[in-house]
């Protein structure tokens, strides 16, 4: 069959199995390729636990909530006070805040951050009064009067509730990165 007027060319064996061969080795290679950076990648992911049992060498936005036994335990919220110094290149700051710590519907641990998703205030855990006038009330903004609920929920005034921190487990103590809350939607 012509094509354009010239014949196709002719493969010889030699150049086929060349080629089957190179095709073979490239695939080879990328395979063994993606599993190494795979397996280097959990190797690294061992030492950041590791590390983690070792708290002289977290890095400063790595912040110790409590002892897992003890948050498990945990009824109602808790207020944990926390202090960080982070290195951000050649500079280094303190900080020192606060989250709260309860549990979800489902039992599971949830650690809320304290500011107001409406402007940035600090909420605070309501009063008995105010719980009693509305029972799903357990926050409330003192700023604009925004109310969430145990989980963070919004429940009046804000649509959007409390950011999260997910909880990092190592060595029997929870831990969190203060540099990474969880944006509710």
């Amino acid at each position: 069959m012509k094509m354009n007027g010239r014949l196709p060319k002719k493969i010889t064996r030699r150049a086929f199995l060349s080629t089957s061969a190179k095709l073979a080795f490239g695939i080879a290679g990328i395979l063994l390729g993606s599993s190494g950076l795979f397996y280097y990648g959990a190797i690294q992911q061992k030492k950041r636990e590791a590390r983690m049992t070792r708290t002289s060498e977290l890095p400063g936005n790595i912040v110790k909530i409590g002892e897992m036994e003890a948050l498990k335990a945990l009824q109602g919220f808790e207020k944990v006070a926390y202090s960080a110094t982070i290195q951000d290149a050649w500079v280094t700051n303190s900080v020192q805040g606060f989250v709260y710590v309860t549990k979800s519907h489902t039992g599971e641990l949830l650690i809320l951050s304290p500011s107001c998703t409406h402007l940035g205030c600090t909420v605070e855990p309501a009063t008995e009064a105010q719980r009693m006038k509305k029972k799903e009330l357990f926050f409330l903004c003192p700023c604009h009067g925004a109310e969430f609920d145990k989980v963070g929920d919004a429940v009046g005034v804000v649509v959007q509730g409390l950011d999260t921190y997910k909880p990092i487990t190592a060595g029997g103590n929870v831990y969190i990165d203060i540099a990474l809350p969880i944006k509710r939607t």
